[in-house]
């Protein structure tokens, strides 16, 4: 298995505890969503994958089964490709299947977890593939700035590829900052390869993120088991339930855990008071018409190139190239 190259410069738990404390001390009590996939976290998140109401992986599967060899037409070879939040690895797979000559792939996760997970499955499909995990945070424009120095990334041809939704996690502000750090890592002749999921039925987008069978809703209030088991903290579960709504005004799925009742909690020595009703807003996820995402790309120096969808347009796949 090859060897993880960590990027981080402050201690992970460092960092986890500090953004708790701070999401948390905030007048709308939140918690970033990158914290969701320790193991429990990403054994749930596969589990959402497979479900009916969750339409998300299983369309951009069909997408890229579909398209990959028209996609990889208009790739060069010797590609060096660079996966931000990586996963299990299962998209990527496809997407090399149908590559020629990929000159490495550089899964980079936060996650040392993930980054293990996405291991385990790529390296015994793609034996001969020079495979360089990276152990970092690619929302961090600082950490994005320094891999670009010590890699020299405009000498070698790289695509930036970012599957899923994830891109919609993100405010449009975050969003266009976190798509100047893919410019930085694809380059002056680079690509990126982004996923994005479009604006459609709002009963369909409130099914896939709350589920009959409760699997979303373990995966939300996992955050706080974990914030338990890392963070010497005493969340009692039971006590708080999942919701997800529609934010028509900011075109997004937000995901909440509501306090049943008056409670504190305390997390690594400091008291934190809930009301019955009370929030913690735990993830975003917003939703793209077309239009909208390519100026939004615009702003971060990415242009339009192509896109495929399914034939329902509920997911597109956008390939974006440097202005």
């Amino acid at each position: 298995m090859s060897q993880v190259t960590t990027l981080m410069t402050t201690d992970i738990d460092s960092l986890f505890l500090n953004d708790v404390i701070a999401g948390l001390s905030q007048q709308q009590k939140n918690l970033p969503c990158k914290y969701f996939y320790d193991d429990n976290g990403a054994a749930l998140f596969e589990q959402i994958t497979e479900l009916d109401e969750y339409y998300v992986t299983r369309t951009e599967l069909s997408i890229l089964t579909k398209h990959s060899q028209a996609i990889a037409k208009l790739l060069p070879d010797n590609l060096s490709i660079i996966e931000p939040g990586c996963g299990s690895g299962k998209k990527i797979a496809y997407l090399l299947a149908h590559l020629v000559n990929v000159k490495s792939f550089v899964p980079f996760e936060i996650s040392n977890e993930m980054l293990n997970y996405s291991l385990a499955h790529l390296s015994p499909l793609f034996p001969e593939l020079a495979i360089s995990p990276l152990l970092g945070d690619f929302t961090h424009s600082q950490m994005v700035k320094q891999l670009s120095r010590e890699t020299q990334l405009d000498s070698q041809t790289n695509l930036v590829y970012f599957p899923g939704s994830t891109i919609g996690n993100f405010s449009p502000l975050k969003a266009i900052e976190i798509m100047k750090n893919f410019h930085r890592l694809c380059g002056i002749n680079g690509y990126v390869l982004i996923g994005i999921d479009l604006l459609k039925d709002r009963q369909v987008l409130l099914d896939a993120y709350d589920d009959k069978q409760g699997a979303t809703a373990a995966f939300n209030k996992n955050l706080l088991q974990r914030i338990n088991a890392e963070l010497n903290a005493d969340f009692d579960l039971s006590q708080f339930n999942h919701q997800s709504r529609f934010n028509e005004k900011l075109s997004r799925i937000e995901m909440h855990l509501i306090s049943n009742c008056d409670q504190t909690v305390i997390v690594n020595g400091e008291s934190f008071s809930f009301s019955q009703g009370e929030s913690i807003h735990t993830e975003n996820s917003h939703k793209y018409a077309l239009q909208a995402f390519t100026q939004l790309s615009a702003q971060a120096g990415l242009r339009l190139e192509q896109t495929w969808q399914d034939e329902q347009g509920y997911f597109a796949l956008c390939l974006l190239r440097p202005i």
